[in-house]
């Protein structure tokens, strides 16, 4: 019992710590995506925050920008000069109540307060482009941040690759219904050429209940299959239960193929991972919306510490004879792994087209490059408000479903 208590209590700890360190790391890179951008076009910004709350720790830099640590390690911004708010997230005018001055706008009010010089450095005051990108940046930088993450494993670990060669099929599988053999080589999914069993395996995951089209070289003749892999409960990397689709094939060990890349190759196949990543990400989301994936599966923060507590104490959990070396390189690969990963998920979230993320600001510009003109306050007012409840609704669920996975038997 007590050992049982010790090893919950370092489990907790270690996930803690982890998430302290791969969070804040994350989101100051997505906020500095914003910040450069920002002051590269010239425009003046008030502070930099990284976490909500009460401030624990501040500095100003020789251009006036106020720099924080704050207390709730759970997002960041940037405030622009001229914001009613962090990161241009609202329309209101600059006291901060809507329609309660002599003002219909914030850029009426700013037109009004400011002087020339003020304008000139002032985000609202920008052409739509520069606004635009600078509001695009930070997704961008969570992405960038991936691309080099990847970049620096394809470099020094490399990268191991199985080839797509079926060496069993599970008897009474969706495989097996579909007459796979041992011996195929798989050559496409739905039209896309598949590279690795590794690919195939994540596309595979997101496909249950529907039916895949596969061609594959058997004995050098072109056979075309069709399958519909079947929710299954699995096992992760970690140890943790999920339910994916499975095809029920098996690829060989024997096939396994580990490659190295120089940096301009270790780029190019970095990009090609977060591509890869985005695209399996768009389609969960797709599923979820059409409800073909259980939406009690999205994790919180909660969750997000769990997985890199686990990743990175990883490579000192299995029982064995491995060196400590060789026992933190693994933790330290798969809590690099991780946390590229979420970078990822962090931009791709921050680009949906909901107001109060960088999507919905960008959806905004687009109308407004398009139209000529902003859109009426008022309107984006109400899609501001509609799109707040969204996102609160949203972190209120993952919440209650991290709560129920810590209480679940």
């Amino acid at each position: 019992m007590l050992d049982q208590l010790l090893s919950n209590f370092q489990a907790v700890t270690v996930s803690v710590l982890a998430f302290l360190v791969m969070l804040p790391l994350i989101v100051f890179i997505h906020e500095l995506g914003h910040f450069q951008t920002g002051r590269l076009f010239g425009i003046k910004i008030d502070a930099f925050s990284i976490g909500f709350g009460p401030t624990l720790k501040s500095w100003v830099d020789r251009h006036g920008t106020v720099w924080k640590i704050s207390a709730i390690p759970l997002g960041g911004y940037v405030k622009f000069f001229g914001d009613a708010n962090a990161a241009s997230a609202g329309t209101q005018a600059n006291d901060g109540k809507a329609g309660t001055t002599q003002f219909n706008s914030q850029r009426e009010a700013l037109e009004f307060s400011l002087s020339e010089e003020e304008k000139e450095v002032c985000f609202h005051f920008r052409p739509v482009w520069q606004r635009a990108a600078v509001v695009a940046a930070g997704p961008i930088a969570n992405f960038v941040l991936a691309v080099l993450i990847f970049a620096l494993l394809f470099m020094t670990i490399g990268r191991t690759v199985s080839q797509p060669v079926v060496t069993g099929v599970q008897e009474g599988s969706a495989a097996y219904e579909a007459g796979f053999q041992p011996g195929d080589r798989i050559l496409t999914l739905n039209g896309s050429k598949v590279r690795s069993f590794e690919a195939m395996a994540s596309r595979i995951k997101l496909s249950s209940g529907e039916e895949l089209t596969f061609t594959v070289d058997r004995d050098g003749e072109v056979v075309t299959l069709k399958a519909t892999p079947r929710r299954t409960t699995m096992v992760d990397g970690f140890g943790n239960e999920i339910e994916a689709g499975l095809l029920g094939v098996q690829g060989s060990n024997a096939t396994l193929e580990r490659r190295r890349f120089g940096p301009v190759g270790a780029v190019a196949e970095g990009v090609r991972e977060v591509g890869r990543t985005i695209s399996l990400t768009a389609r969960y989301f797709g599923r979820l919306l059409t409800l073909r994936e259980d939406p009690r599966d999205i994790g919180g923060p909660v969750r997000i510490a769990q997985f890199a507590g686990q990743a990175a104490s990883s490579g000192f959990t299995p029982e064995g004879e491995a060196s400590f070396g060789d026992r933190l390189i693994v933790s330290i690969v798969n809590f690099a792994q991780v946390a590229a990963l979420i970078s990822i998920s962090v931009g791709f979230l921050n680009l949906l087209p909901v107001p109060v993320l960088d999507g919905g600001h960008l959806l905004f510009y687009g109308y407004e490059a398009v139209a000529g003109k902003p859109m009426n306050e008022a309107v984006q007012g109400a899609l501001f408000r509609v799109g707040l409840a969204l996102v609160f609704t949203l972190i209120v669920f993952v919440l209650i479903n991290d709560v129920l996975r810590l209480v679940a038997p």
